[in-house]
């Protein structure tokens, strides 16, 4: 993340506003595209269309791929098939591939007719293999020789050939002539050696490499630990198809490690960008796993009426009534805070927000935690009034509490990890068990106020 992220989203705001396609295209030829992406996000779709219109098309093409998929999507939605059928044709392979995700299958296919057959035939090769698998994301474009090559010959390939021909040359992959992988060498050993020395020479006759067909993540994970640059990709044939390249690796592990992390504070759904999904979105992805906690705690509140002498025909007391209810507000309360600290520490940790965006934050989750509030307001309502026959008056409290409590722990779930960044605090500290036992606290007060104000105990 741009240290001046703030003032170069300003920045982009004036020139789109400006709307001089020249003017955009000389002030951004050497922004890099994660960098635009990043500012992207943050402004409206009308000024980044312009945005986009004005950069060059290769730098174009990659900044809508490094978007987010729903961000990327909203673009690609308004941007003619012409348009995007030459951001396409400009990006490496395994980028084309990702370009599927943001358009949707049947556009995509539409866009295959329009960019040259031979560019369009490598991509439906990579699509034949399976959705997560190392093929779908490797590059056909390595570098490679056969045994007897001379390294001068390897130099004076590297010279001469076109920045688009190889991904990477920084190593150099030996094949024989039914394209079976003899071995590798790097190319600080190629610059090395001595010029008439042949690749059989110099390689690695053990090479570590990855089945194009065995999950992305597995591979990625081998590459990480090895440390190395690239894998090459073999068929199960034994045959090099094509090389894994370390920034798809670091991509695939930075994902999965999100989904599990999300998974631990229940939130479901794939690894987006926290600013490029809207609140329906945010509600869809932890309402699910908010609601199958919701109902369990419905069976703590059965044990304690069984363990309280509590028949279903309703309590001795108000007071024994509200008490058997504690667990299904304060359940709620805690599991909606440490679904909102998860999020935004995730976000924050790979550099999607900072403290600058404390305000979006903050009211995206306000509206976040009413909508879901709400929901569970109304089944909280409905279990202890017909579920345990309660009294309406404490149904009634149960319908207002669960919303206020709800609202409180995304507040408190939002500021004290955003506050922590803001003073140099590692936002990690304020982590999901912190901010659980917080609100359990502050949430009896929220519950205990709202019930002496509608009955009497």
């Amino acid at each position: 993340m741009r240290t001046d992220e703030l003032n170069f989203v300003e920045q982009l705001e004036s020139l789109a506003r400006s709307n001089n396609l020249e003017l955009i295209r000389e002030q951004l030829s050497d922004e890099r595209p994660e960098d635009l992406s990043d500012a992207l996000v943050r402004i409206d779709i009308e000024d980044g269309l312009i945005i986009l219109q004005g950069l060059e098309p290769e730098l174009a093409a990659d900044v809508l791929i490094e978007l987010p998929t729903e961000t990327s999507r909203a673009y690609a939605r308004e941007l003619p098939d012409s348009t995007l059928a030459h951001y396409l044709d400009v990006l490496p392979m395994d980028d084309a591939l990702d370009f599927r995700e943001e358009v949707g299958p049947d556009r995509f296919a539409a866009l295959l007719e329009i960019i040259p057959a031979e560019d369009a035939e490598e991509i439906r090769r990579l699509m034949d293999y399976p959705e997560d698998a190392v093929g779908r994301m490797m590059t056909e474009q390595f570098f490679e020789v056969g045994p007897d090559t001379t390294m001068a010959d390897v130099l004076k390939d590297i010279r001469l050939s076109t920045e688009e021909k190889y991904e990477t040359v920084n190593d150099i992959y030996v094949l024989d002539t039914h394209r079976h992988l003899l071995g590798i060498f790097s190319l600080r050993r190629a610059i090395r050696a001595l010029p008439d020395q042949k690749a059989s020479e110099l390689m690695n006759k053990e090479p570590v490499t990855a089945d194009a067909y065995e999950p992305a993540e597995e591979a990625a994970r081998r590459m990480a630990r090895y440390g190395f640059y690239a894998l090459p990709v073999l068929d199960r044939r034994g045959r090099m198809v094509g090389m894994f390249t370390g920034d798809d690796a670091q991509a695939v592990i930075r994902e999965e490690d999100t989904e599990d992390v999300l998974k631990l504070g229940g939130v479901s759904g794939d690894a987006e960008a926290y600013l490029s999904l809207n609140v329906f979105q945010l509600v869809k992805r932890r309402l699910p796993w908010l609601g199958i906690l919701f109902i369990a705690e419905f069976f703590t509140g059965s044990v304690l009426r069984y363990y309280t002498g509590q028949s279903e025909g309703g309590g001795v007391t108000v007071l024994a009534q509200l008490m058997l209810l504690v667990p299904l507000l304060i359940g709620a309360g805690g599991n909606s805070g440490s679904q909102v600290t998860t999020t935004l520490t995730r976000a924050m940790a790979i550099g999607e927000i900072s403290h600058r965006d404390a305000f979006t934050v903050l009211r995206r989750e306000l509206v976040v935690a009413i909508m879901i509030g709400l929901v569970l307001g109304a089944v909280g309502f409905a279990r202890a009034r017909f579920g345990w026959s309660a009294d309406w008056h404490i149904a009634a409290v149960v319908g207002l509490a669960l919303p206020a409590i709800i609202i409180w722990a995304a507040t408190v779930g939002s500021v004290l990890p955003l506050g922590a960044k803001r003073f140099g605090i590692d936002p990690a500290v304020m982590s999901a068990p912190f901010i659980t036992t917080f609100v359990d606290a502050t949430g009896m007060i929220i519950y205990f106020e709202i019930a002496r104000r509608l009955v009497a105990f």
